[in-house]
Order: C-alpha cells, then structure tokens, then sequence
C-alpha cells in the first residue's frame, strides 16, 4: 500500500479509494514490487506449477517480465540459461484431428522439442518448441523435427511461421512467369482478396458473379440456354475457368462455385463447392462438399482453390 500511495504522490496525483483495491494479493501469494506503476503482480506456487499474474500496461508488463518473471522461472524450475525457441509450420488440405493422427506420436512422446496444433478456418498450424543452452543447439532440434514431419506430412506443408498460402502461391506463379485470373461465384471475391493482397503482378485480374444473370452475361449464354449450366455445377465451373482466362488472356484461369444442398439445424449447411484451374492443357477440376454456416464454408472453399493452384503448380515443377 505504501510503495503504491508514494507512486501516486510522487506523480502529483490524490490517492483514490479504489487505488486501495490495487494492494491486494492472494494470501501466500509471493509479491512483484512494480517501480513503473501502481498495479503489482504476484506468483501463485503450487508443487509443480506456478500462476503468475502481472499488470496489462504492455511496458509495465514487459519490464515485469524481464526483470522478475524470467529470473523467477530460471530459479524455480532449474532452467539455468536455457533458451526456448520455436517454428511453426503452416499445412492445409486437412483438418486438424486427420492431421494430429499422422503425428500423434510426436506429440504425445516427443519431450524436447515439443510439437502441439493449432487449427484456424483451413488452416492448421503446428507448433515445434526447443530448449536448448545456445542457438544452434535449439536450432537443430527444431531442424531435425520440423524435416520428420514434413516426410509425413509432405506437400500438406505449405509455409514456415508467418508465411501466407496465398503469398507462397503467387511467389510459385512468378518463379515460373505464370499470370493468373479469377472468377468467383460463390466466395464473393474472397479468393481476389487474398491473392492481390500479396501485391504479386502474377494476379491479373477478379471477377465476381454472384448472380445468375451476371453468370450468363460473362459466358456470353441466352436465358434459354442455360439449363445446361444451372444443373451441372461442373459444367458452370470449367467454362467459367476458361472464359476468365480466354477474356484476360492468363496463362491460367481459376474459379470457384458453390451451391447449398442440405440445410442442417442451427444455420448450418451442407454446401458442394467446386473449383476448376484452366491451363494450357486442359481443366483441373475438384469439388467437396462441406458443412458449417455459409461464411465460414467460403472462407474455407477460399483457401481450398488457392491450395489447389499451389499443388497444381508443385506438381508442374516437379515434373520438369
């Protein structure tokens, strides 16, 4: 209380009531003097854990951290001057429990590093955590991991740490002087979105179609000839593949279409989105049907059809 009032005084200010409420801390709790502000931490010990609690003032915190929490944990749990240093490796393509069963084993036995998952909307992050006494040493721990994971998970693994899917998409589209257009049907432009936020010049050009009738004028197709179309989702994705690159002259032309086959309890759905890559070859098709609420399920077709031009184009480069 009196390390609080003389901050307060010594800072020109009147002690309010509810500043009192500041020098309270658990019974048995050990105290964390704060010289930059009024708010003090503590530490909790239990026998084999540690709660810490510590100010939400971001330099109070961190001059916390540094100066008592770190020596604190160091002395607490004989870490000596070990350093813990981590990567994490970006996969996409399935979900999060299909993945941890191909490395269950790693995480349920592996001590150090440790590897643990963390799943997004399509996009699985897995997480590898070393200690080590020098750099290099935590380093090679993580090396040696990361390249165990990537024999069993292979072109699942998509980027290392703050790399994008879409970043490392187009960096493959320029590496091989490919240009790319877009036409979207059923994810409202967020396929666009993604790719020409990276800035790359290989996206060319977005379209987005989200009616019928914006459908039919782009494919150049009367009303009355385009039953075809409306009952073949296939159909409707490859020429729309196809017109997008034709009409902005790409080596590629990619599209995405989307249609609600089965309405579930609480605003969930059944949802069958297609997506088809035009080349100078020929179409690559794919279609999925997912569930989930309709803007979730977008988000992920989103990044189902930038996966798929990304392994569409592994696949060129590996057969060169």
């Amino acid at each position: 209380m009196e390390q609080i009032r003389a901050i307060i005084t010594r800072r020109g200010f009147r002690m309010a009531e509810n500043n009192r409420k500041q020098a309270f801390i658990p019974q048995g709790a050990i105290p964390i003097e704060n010289p930059k502000g009024t708010a003090p931490g503590f530490i909790v010990e239990g026998p084999d854990w540690v709660t810490i609690t510590l100010p939400g003032v971001p330099s109070e915190m961190e001059f916390l951290l540094r100066t008592a929490v770190i020596p604190y944990l160091r002395k607490r749990f004989n870490l000596d001057r070990q350093i813990i240093q981590y990567r994490v490796l970006r996969a996409c393509g399935l979900g999060e429990s299909a993945i941890g069963l191909q490395i269950q084993d790693l995480m349920r036995e592996s001590k150090n590093p440790t590897v643990g998952t963390l799943a997004s909307v399509g996009d699985i992050k897995i997480r590898i955590t070393a200690k080590a006494y020098a750099p290099e040493e935590a380093d090679q721990l993580l090396e040696r991991m990361e390249e165990e994971i990537r024999r069993r998970l292979g072109i699942l693994i998509y980027g290392v740490d703050d790399e994008t899917l879409q970043e490392n998409t187009m960096r493959y589209l320029e590496n091989r002087n490919l240009t790319l257009s877009v036409a979207e049907v059923f994810t409202n432009g967020l396929i666009s979105q993604k790719l020409g936020g990276t800035g790359s010049p290989a996206f060319v050009q977005g379209i987005v179609l989200p009616s019928e009738i914006s459908q039919r004028r782009f494919l150049n197709i009367p009303g009355a000839e385009f039953d075809p179309y409306r009952k073949d989702l296939q159909k409707l994705t490859d020429s729309l593949a196809q017109r997008v690159k034709q009409d902005t002259g790409t080596d590629l032309g990619l599209s995405s279409c989307g249609r609600i086959s089965e309405e579930q309890i609480r605003g969930e759905f059944r949802i069958k989105v297609c997506h088809s890559l035009a080349t100078d070859v020929g179409i690559e098709y794919q279609e999925q049907d997912l569930g989930g609420e309709p803007q979730n399920v977008r988000e992920r077709s989103s990044i189902i059809a930038i996966d798929s031009l990304r392994k569409y184009l592994l696949k060129v480069i590996s057969s060169k």
